[in-house]
């Protein structure tokens, strides 16, 4: 019997030196050599570490300051997205007291394993063609929407909707998604009815309400025109349609499909140390003729930071923390605005002051309904949205309203763009104003949405209602170090509808919102209106209530811009930062410009394309 145990032990022993490694243990990858260090293990950290190692002689570090949550239940089951306390899975940033409203706003972003993928609303959508194509005319040779739509299929694992699914209202078109990656996306399984009499009703008032709104048919909002309403699809596993599993739908993250779901047998060569904060790059010596390269990460110990550790780099270090944790990271190594840098005793290795500027999200507001009729509460293991409008500035304003709205917007480019310098949030006149050339360009345009509209329930308090926002924010933030201690949180200053345009925007469609639940065959599905409440009836009153109660809608991008160094850029087409060598940023933070989507199937895009970038320049 002994020997048996002994054998038994072997086995797994072995079997554990073949698997993929996470620890939550410093020393166990302190002073170790690997090819590669990734910098957060969120929704591109992962994907690319995998990616990476799929060449067995490849050795890739992930580093994640958050929890390894496999098997909790609030990151799996999707019915617990916002409803779960998620306090010990997210970074608990807020925002410097806005300069509308004057209230600090809170964001939430993950710092689990999986990053936001882990704990967001799930939702599949992505940009319009152009644009992903605007990218590349800004400066950066083959990032356009053919380009990206590849990439972003790759990541993809489709589950093509049943005849139940589809009978329910169900859209998609099979040429928009990928077949084969690894994130499984689709539509809950069973659809979670009667809450289908709802989806149908509000669906149907927002095409009464919005004139020449897209519905039916093969309309999918991953297909590069996502304008129109339609069911929401998301990255999530669909429940059986019997057996044991039937109903159970599961949340398909980044952690899920890119490091839980690998072989036992499979990546010894991908190690993933949670808990622990890289805290900055430790350089080579700096010569007069060679970019300053990477010699380690340091890292410490997030719950006892006096425990601090190095790990040593051969090739890259690939910076994936997100639009704030990247640029953070880069400034504590010593990249960033150097009067910045120096105010806080920090080497300059590289002066570039785009980091952390161009920082952009969107705002929004909502509207909330006690329900009429019984919410199923065994309606469980589905995301609470049902349905999302992606509507275009001529239908929300019509054509001659749309057209004045394009017009103040291109009048006032060149005294935007000088603003937003002045303020800190780009570099210069001239790469500001490109840019935002290129998205009041989109603004015209018959497929560009400007406002979503998420049709959302909740059986815990038998409400439901709506989560609108703009998509497509004309002002720019910062978000920048205040301490050389790692620990310490950067300042974030989104500067949340500082442009009237945004403000105005937004309040046509909270009271766009409001006509959608006045049509009858709505109104006889709630009992009252919670909010905005019916003390606000003027144009006044919903000035007032999106001045004082909008939301951050928590899809920041942009801090660490992919554009020519002379526009403001931080890194180049290949995603390598500029001033030094070795060092990479791919994540949200790249993009230059918002899109009209939720972002996670944009980041897995993102990351893929870098994981090829990096092969091909190593092989």
């Amino acid at each position: 019997m002994l020997l048996l145990f002994r054998l038994l032990y072997l086995f797994l022993f072995i079997l554990q030196s073949l698997a993929y490694i996470i620890t939550n243990d410093g020393v166990t990858v302190a002073n170790q050599l690997f090819d590669y260090v990734v910098v957060g293990g969120g929704t591109a950290g992962l994907t690319i570490a995998n990616r990476l190692t799929e060449n067995p002689q490849i050795t890739v570090l992930v580093i994640e300051a958050g929890l390894n949550a496999q098997n909790d239940s609030r990151v799996t089951d999707p019915g617990s997205f916002s409803i779960a306390d998620y306090s010990d899975l997210q970074w608990g940033y807020t925002t410097v007291n806005q300069t509308i409203s004057g209230r600090s706003l809170g964001l939430t972003v993950g710092k689990v394993l999986g990053g936001s993928s882990s704990i967001n609303g799930m939702q599949w959508t992505r940009g319009t063609v152009s644009q992903y194509d605007a990218m590349e005319k800004l400066g950066n040779p083959g990032w356009n929407f053919a380009s990206m739509q590849q990439y972003m299929k790759k990541a993809e694992a489709f589950h093509t909707p049943n005849e139940a699914q589809i009978n329910l209202g169900v859209t998609f078109s099979s040429d928009a998604h990928g077949k084969s990656g690894r994130v499984i996306t689709g539509f809950p399984n069973p659809y979670p009815c009667p809450l289908c009499k709802l989806w149908d009703a509000l669906v149907n008032a927002t095409i009464q309400i919005i004139p020449g709104l897209r519905s039916g048919g093969n309309i999918d909002q991953c297909s590069g025109h996502p304008n129109g309403v339609a069911r929401c699809s998301y990255s999530i596993i669909p429940g059986a349609s019997d057996g044991p599993t039937a109903g159970v739908n599961i949340r398909s993250s980044a952690a899920q499909s890119f490091l839980y779901s690998l072989p036992p047998n499979n990546r010894p060569n991908l190690h993933v140390l949670t808990g622990h904060l890289a805290t900055k790059i430790i350089w080579n010596s700096k010569s007069r003729t060679e970019l300053p390269t990477p010699q380690a990460i340091a890292f410490q110990d997030v719950e006892s930071p006096q425990f601090s550790f190095l790990a040593l780099v051969k090739r890259e270090v690939i910076v994936s923390s997100g639009s704030i944790g990247s640029p953070k990271f880069l400034e504590l190594s010593g990249i960033g605005n150097r009067r910045l840098l120096e105010s806080l005793n920090i080497t300059v290795i590289s002066d570039l002051s785009s980091v952390g500027t161009n920082l952009q999200d969107q705002a929004g507001t909502i509207g909330i309904y006690s329900s009429a009729f019984q919410l199923n509460a065994s309606v469980l293991h589905s995301p609470p949205q049902g349905a999302a409008a992606f509507v275009t500035l001529p239908q929300m304003l019509g054509a001659e309203g749309a057209q004045k709205y394009i017009s103040r917007l291109t009048q006032t480019i060149t005294q935007r763009a000088t603003e937003i310098v002045e303020l800190g949030a780009g570099v210069n006149v001239e790469g500001v104003s490109r840019m935002l050339e290129a998205q009041v360009a989109q603004f015209g345009e018959d497929n560009a949405p400007v406002v979503e509209i998420v049709l959302s329930s909740q059986t815990s308090s038998q409400t439901f209602g709506t989560a609108a926002w703009i998509l497509l924010p004309q002002y720019r933030g910062t978000v920048h170090i205040v301490s050389s201690d790692p620990m310490v949180p950067p300042a974030l200053n989104p500067n949340y509808l500082l442009n009237s345009n945004d403000l105005s925007l937004l309040v046509n469609t909270s009271t766009l919102s409001r006509q959608m639940f006045n049509i009858p065959s709505v109104k006889e599905l709630y009992t009252s209106e919670l909010l905005p409440g019916i003390s606000v009836q003027t144009q006044t009153d919903f000035e007032n209530y999106v001045h004082d109660n909008y939301f951050a809608v928590l899809h920041p991008i942009g801090t660490v811009p992919m554009l020519p160094r002379a526009l403001g850029g931080a890194v180049d087409a290949n995603l390598r930062v500029y001033g030094v060598k070795g060092v990479r940023v791919a994540d949200a933070s790249i993009l230059p410009l918002q899109i009209s989507a939720h972002l996670s199937s944009t980041v897995y895009g993102i990351a893929e394309k870098a994981a090829d970038l990096i092969k091909h320049e190593s092989s």
